[in-house]
């Protein structure tokens, strides 16, 4: 749930969205598992999978980059260091 208080968004929701824009990079969305499902059949939309990631407070998330369909293919973000 995402939790309004004194114009300031809190919870799950806005940590995982916060933590997926710093994996971006310029210009490419990325987004989680649960959109990446519900987007997957619909047409217009191109989901590439990336590594997964370890995120502060939530674990290890599956990102996912999000194009148009038919979009050059950006470069996803950058594979996690070994």
């Amino acid at each position: 749930p995402v939790l309004p208080l004194m114009g300031d968004l809190f919870g799950t929701t806005v940590n995982l969205a916060a933590r997926l824009t710093s994996l971006a990079r310029p210009g490419s969305v990325v987004i989680d598992e649960d959109l990446a499902t519900r987007l997957e059949k619909r047409p217009g939309f191109a989901i590439t999978r990336i590594v997964r990631r370890p995120v502060r407070g939530l674990g290890i998330v599956q990102p996912y980059v999000l194009r148009r369909a038919g979009a050059g293919e950006a470069s996803p973000a950058p594979a996690a260091a070994s």
